[in-house]
């Protein structure tokens, strides 16, 4: 494969590959789509298409081409927006993650979904990326429509809590998202992935700092109760950090109704056990849903 790249280079055939996609007819084009992305596996092939604007082209078809077109074209920009900077930064002035936002609004099959994740996901390394996800509404649901879809592979669920966990989104819009908590509950507790656990876990926290949706989160019996049984020191499949930082989030963001479920439920017990352990941050929310137990009983007794 890389001696055919390499042939094909050699020849001037990088331009001829462009200037068919960008004039050919529809099967040419998609023939040349799939060409480009196997010959992109050399790093100086990549410069060369960079060079002879591979990038408006395949944008281009990412547009306007068939569906195979599409799913060609969304591959080789995740491959090139995964190598050097100064791809990235071609492909977002051209408007690339707006238009492969518009392209998840349409159906779509699996390996294309896949490739305009992955695009979306090499892209969000940049700030600029990060702003326009955060303020797109119709972008953050279908996030959370596919963290909660367990018939798709879990590399979907993956990709997009991986996306979630880096965005800096309102409170507003961070309301219609709490659909997909109990999902990364889920993923939290049960992901044999370590990296998986903590994105899920970051992603939880930035949602949970809305208190509607940490009142929403702990009337949920199951997701309380995974809460606490994450906790518990004899659980040893997530590090303990996790459950902590999640319980924290919600005892700061939440309201006393929440503190008080999570006491019923014996999220103290675990605390006491952790903090004894030394698990960071297990003291301070240890103390935090004490003392405000304590004031609301003294609050009660002031009144009566």
């Amino acid at each position: 494969m890389v001696m055919n790249a390499w042939a094909i280079s050699a020849y001037g055939g990088v331009l001829v590959l462009i200037e068919v996609r960008q004039s050919g007819t529809p099967i040419t084009q998609m023939h040349a789509a799939g060409a480009i992305k196997n010959v992109a596996i050399v790093e100086e092939i990549r410069v060369a298409l960079g060079e002879e604007g591979a990038v408006e082209v395949l944008l281009q078809l990412l547009v306007s081409g068939s569906s195979t077109a599409q799913e060609k074209s969304a591959n080789c920009l995740w491959i090139l927006a995964s190598d050097r900077e100064d791809f990235r930064v071609s492909i977002l002035e051209l408007g690339c993650v707006q238009n492969l936002q518009q392209l998840l609004q349409k159906p779509l099959n699996t390996n294309t979904l896949e490739h305009v994740l992955r695009a979306i996901s090499a892209l969000s390394v940049s700030d600029r990326t990060l702003k326009i996800l955060s303020s797109s509404a119709s972008f953050l649901l279908q996030l959370a429509e596919l963290i909660n879809n367990t018939i798709l592979p879990i590399s979907f669920q993956q990709i997009s809590v991986s996306i979630l966990s880096k965005l800096s989104i309102s409170d507003a819009k961070k309301r219609p998202l709490s659909s997909c908590m109990a999902s990364l509950v889920k993923m939290v507790e049960f992901s044999k992935s370590a990296g998986l656990q903590e994105t899920a876990a970051e992603a939880l926290v930035s949602l949970l700092s809305v208190r509607s949706n940490s009142k929403e989160l702990v009337k949920d019996e199951k997701s309380l109760s995974r809460f606490v049984q994450m906790l518990d020191p004899n659980t040893k499949s997530i590090c303990k950090k996790l459950p902590v930082v999640l319980i924290s989030a919600i005892v700061a963001g939440g309201s006393n109704g929440c503190r008080k479920r999570l006491i019923l439920e014996g999220a103290c017990h675990h605390l006491q056990k952790l903090s004894q352990m030394e698990v960071v941050g297990a003291k301070k929310v240890l103390q935090r849903l004490v003392v405000n137990r304590l004031k609301n009983i003294f609050s009660r007794t002031w009144q009566d």
